[in-house]
């Protein structure tokens, strides 16, 4: 890797937070780093996490001169802030309805709009320009974006998150065993195991299919369907008919966005 200024990327999430390290002019993270979301995460500890994960990538701290951070902790706003100015010497850019995102908002209440959620209609409005779009991020819950073609944040759905549903269901039933997400081989499973499987697998497809197709109902025109989310690429490659385009690093990418936008 070149001796160029890095951007730092952060994603902190309800149970993850993911950072991510862009060199000038990519669009594309060269590496990203996925941490649990702690709330009682010191600055310090922070620092000593992400600065032992530069140098695993054999990348020096003082490399980084730039940084954003896009958060639904608000909680833990101060203490990605101190970290940054503490140990690299970069006052970060926090993500918000107000700062430059290259789209509108149509919607009564902006400043409910989770931080995550513009980040990722950002990327929508760059990567699909003059196209409608459905925007689904499997994370802690389930959410949907839609933006116009114009382009406009129109309107979202929430809807429980994948994991933390099969969390509840092993934690409030005596019997039921947790699991691991996985694509199961039939829908009708022939231990408890395969049948808690093929429920939340085919549950989820339902769920994805039918609020995919009520936006569309409500809302007509011609849409492009984008995935992103831990999950998203298990479901896309064991079926194909919920998105028609997934993006993994969709959050990231968009968060380098929206800094070349507010540079």
């Amino acid at each position: 890797m070149s001796e160029s200024p890095l951007l730092l990327v952060i994603d902190v999430g309800n149970t993850n937070t993911v950072f991510g390290v862009f060199r000038e002019g990519e669009d594309t993270p060269d590496f990203h780093k996925r941490t649990v979301t702690r709330r009682d995460r010191t600055s310090d500890e922070l620092g000593l996490f992400l600065k032992g994960f530069l140098t695993q990538e054999n990348v020096k701290a003082d490399r980084v001169k730039k940084a954003i951070y896009s958060s639904v902790v608000p909680s833990l706003n101060p203490i990605v802030e101190r970290m940054l100015e503490d140990w690299f010497d970069v006052n970060p850019l926090r993500v918000h309805y107000q700062m430059n995102l290259n789209f509108g908002i149509s919607y009564p209440r902006p400043f409910e709009i989770g931080a995550d959620r513009l980040v990722n209609a950002a990327y929508c409005a760059k990567t699909y320009p003059g196209k409608k779009a459905i925007l689904v991020d499997l994370g802690t819950a389930t959410t949907f974006c839609v933006i116009s073609e114009k382009p406009e944040y129109v309107g979202g759905v929430i809807a429980p998150g994948l994991k933390i549903s099969m969390d509840a269901l092993t934690r409030n039933t005596a019997q039921l065993p947790p699991i691991v997400f996985g694509s199961p081989k039939r829908v009708l499973g022939e231990s408890t195991v395969e049948s808690i499987q093929a429920g939340f697998f085919f549950g989820w497809i339902g769920l994805l299919k039918e609020i995919v197709r009520a936006i569309k109902e409500e809302h007509p025109g011609d849409y492009v369907v984008v995935g992103t989310g831990g999950l998203v690429t298990t479901i896309h490659a064991s079926h194909n008919q919920v998105f028609d385009e997934i993006d993994p690093m969709m959050t990231l990418k968009g968060l380098k966005i929206l800094a070349d936008l507010n540079a």
